[in-house]
């Protein structure tokens, strides 16, 4: 077959301190497989800056000044890593046959871009890669990280345990996710839910090269939100079922309260008011906070505002 054109694409925030390295070893890793064939003289990485606050752009440019095989987009402002890869992945879609999208901090293994490969020269359109460990990885993320692929499970998310943003596209794919206009945009959940004719390929986690991790518990925590009301609209039911719920033990605590009247001089009910009044309290104040969290999804989908803009285009 034809080698295909490659553009690797990695969205990066603050990651000045590793770049160079980054940089290296996907050139080296682009040299090999267009020495053995499988990719296509011309092919690229493409750095997308999510509007970093240190000097990462300044890097990507000496970058692009010194290998023609580097290629960059800055964002105006930063974004959030969906956004920036969805960027870069728009950036390479006029140039590139095929796109593997990994992170810049070279913790996804670049040598499983070999398998991604093979895959696709067998005819599959999106190879997504599963992650066979989480390296040297918090144990409250790993806590995290378990309670949510969970959750998502039971919720009947397209997303799957440890699926990662490390992925291969074709031009079709790429096509076809261009056309998502959505605010909320969850890349996993988008690309697995594309259809096409797919397959996973797990990959091991490594270590930092550079720098630490970008992604702190809070963003961790909106990232998880966006995700479980992007993709179900389970808990909105829950809803329903807390309601009815509710509503039984009411009934049963109003046959108490009519048999206990009856069958006591002094009725004594304070705390069984008071219980009863937290209780039904707080689950209205859950059930007005997922309905909030829905509401404001559509608040800002019906605002059709423009998810980023594009500063600067290396190339």
């Amino acid at each position: 077959m034809r080698p295909n054109k490659l553009y690797i694409v990695m969205p990066c925030f603050n990651e000045s301190k590793g770049l160079f390295t980054t940089a290296k070893t996907v050139e080296a890793k682009l040299q090999s497989l267009v020495d053995s064939h499988m990719i296509a003289e011309g092919s690229a990485m493409l750095f997308a800056d999510d509007g970093s606050n240190d000097d990462t752009w300044d890097v990507i440019e000496e970058l692009h000044r010194t290998q023609a095989n580097v290629k960059g987009i800055k964002l105006a402002a930063n974004r959030g890593k969906e956004y920036a890869l969805y960027a870069g992945l728009m950036a390479a879609r006029p140039h590139a046959d095929i796109v593997v999208c990994m992170d810049a901090d070279l913790q996804h293994d670049i040598n499983a871009i070999d398998r991604f490969l093979d895959k696709y020269q067998k005819g599959y359109d999106l190879v997504y890669g599963i992650k066979n460990n989480r390296g040297h990885e918090p144990l409250y993320k790993r806590i995290c990280s378990a309670a949510f692929y969970g959750l998502m499970n039971k919720l009947g998310s397209p997303i799957i345990k440890d699926h990662s943003d490390y992925s291969l596209m074709s031009r079709q794919v790429l096509n076809a996710l261009s056309e998502y206009g959505e605010s909320n945009f969850i890349f996993r959940g988008i690309l697995r839910s594309l259809g096409f004719r797919q397959i996973g390929c797990h990959f091991d986690v490594l270590d930092r090269q550079e720098g630490v991790s970008k992604f702190s518990p809070r963003k961790l925590f909106n990232l998880s939100m966006d995700a479980i009301t992007s993709f179900s609209v389970a808990p909105l039911r829950l809803i329903g079922l807390i309601g009815f719920g509710v509503v039984l033990i009411s009934l049963v605590m109003i046959i108490w309260t009519i048999i206990d009247f009856f069958t006591r001089s002094t009725p004594n009910g304070w705390a069984t008011l008071a219980c009863s009044i937290w209780f039904v309290g707080g689950i209205i104040m859950i059930c007005m906070a997922v309905i909030g969290e829905y509401l404001g999804k559509m608040y800002m989908e019906t605002k059709k505002r423009p998810r980023f803009f594009i500063e600067k285009i290396l190339n």
